[in-house]
């Protein structure tokens, strides 16, 4: 059975139409995946921490006293949210949590894919890991220019827009002299703020839903001015190599397209160490390799990755009760119910590598996965 999930284009939409008078919005994120919090003890221990860590942000920054109280009571909502309805976080693998008092906002979302736990304070909702389907693309791209930006993540052959928003700028002023020179001031200050918005999205994003590789395009006179706003662990992911795209009208076929060596090239490495990992491991019974080790690992929940020829096909048999896969046989091991016959378990197992949150890759023309029966998993234990 796969992993609720309540994210709808509704759902999306709501979220994104809510804007609060100031940073009076609370998001939680909260990390449920089974290979980490699967018993109440450690999910009560993530929901305390995660608690704990929203009650520094609110306390530790400088803050007005509206916000400052809007946000102890959403603290407390949210609080309530958590501790009290256990059945929010059942057959989830991550919770995202929004509330805001003053907009009488208090929604939680159950999401299919694991996430960082983290929590986030703005003037809006931060749905930017909410929009991505399936696990999160280890590439993201920002398109910024003075007013506005778009985030776009997923990995080498699809990109997908999963954050977009503007800031106010004023615009230009045909008025000389000291007047000219303070409104220019304005506006400077303004592309500022809307950076450093930026910046903090970025930031924040990597701490919900990580990614691995950061291409950035803007005006060659905006590329010093963005860079130098990120935060550290976000630089550390940047490619110093600046998109030229028109940022206002660029489709994600144009961004694909100005991006595309860069991201064939950032596909290929991570197959490389994948398959480098996979060469290592499995010496030491760390991978599994071969369908019948493969789908034992899987049945087992022990899959991290699993990598296999993408025209690889086999039949198998699997066990409509608990699930149960192999490559033949008439009983199940497991219950001894009758197996049904599958004219595709390797189908079937990525169903159940996407279900216990492993990364899935489908390899083309790599002779590597050959001595390994052409598929083969990393383990987690």
């Amino acid at each position: 059975m796969g992993a609720f999930n309540d994210v709808t284009e509704k759902t999306l939409r709501d979220l994104a139409e809510v804007r609060a008078d100031g940073d009076m919005v609370l998001s939680i994120y909260m990390n449920l995946d089974p290979s980490q919090f699967a018993t109440p003890p450690a999910r009560a221990s993530e929901i305390s921490s995660l608690l704990d860590e929203a009650h520094r942000e609110i306390e530790h920054a400088e803050r007005g006293h509206d916000e400052l109280q809007a946000l102890r009571a959403a603290l407390e909502h949210a609080r309530e949210m958590l501790e009290t309805d256990g059945s929010l976080p059942k057959g989830a693998r991550a919770l995202a949590l929004f509330v805001c008092e003053p907009l009488e906002l208090a929604r939680a979302v159950r999401l299919p894919q694991p996430v960082g736990s983290t929590v986030v304070i703005s003037n809006a909702p931060f749905i930017a890991p909410l929009a991505e389907a399936g696990p999160a693309g280890r590439v993201c791209v920002a398109l910024v220019d003075e007013r506005h930006a778009r985030i776009l993540r997923g990995s080498g052959e699809r990109l997908r827009e999963a954050s977009s928003f503007g800031d106010p700028v004023h615009g230009r002023h045909d008025q000389g002299g000291w007047s000219q020179a303070r409104y220019q001031r304005s506006v400077n200050k303004d592309v500022e703020d809307h950076l450093r918005h930026v910046a903090r999205v970025l930031h924040d994003l990597l701490r919900i839903a990580p990614y691995d590789l950061l291409l950035i395009a803007c005006t060659e006179p905006l590329w010093p001015r963005v860079t130098a706003k990120l935060h550290a662990d976000v630089r550390a992911r940047l490619r110093e190599e600046r998109l030229s795209l028109d940022v206002g009208d660029a489709s994600i076929a144009d961004v694909e397209a100005a991006a595309g060596t860069t991201l064939v090239a950032e596909r290929k490495a991570h197959e490389d160490a994948l398959l480098a990992e996979l060469r290592e491991r499995h010496a030491h019974d760390g991978a599994a390799g071969g369908l019948q080790p493969v789908l034992e690992a899987l049945v087992e929940r022990r899959v991290q990755t699993l990598l296999y020829d993408a025209g690889l096909h086999a039949d198998g048999v699997v066990c409509a009760n608990c699930g149960w896969m192999g490559t033949d046989g008439d009983s199940c091991p497991v219950d001894g119910d009758a197996l049904q016959r599958s004219e595709d378990i390797v189908e079937e197992a990525v169903q159940s590598a996407v279900g216990q949150s492993a990364e899935v890759l489908a390899l083309a023309d790599r002779p590597e996965l050959g001595p390994y029966g052409k598929i083969a998993a990393l383990l987690r234990f």
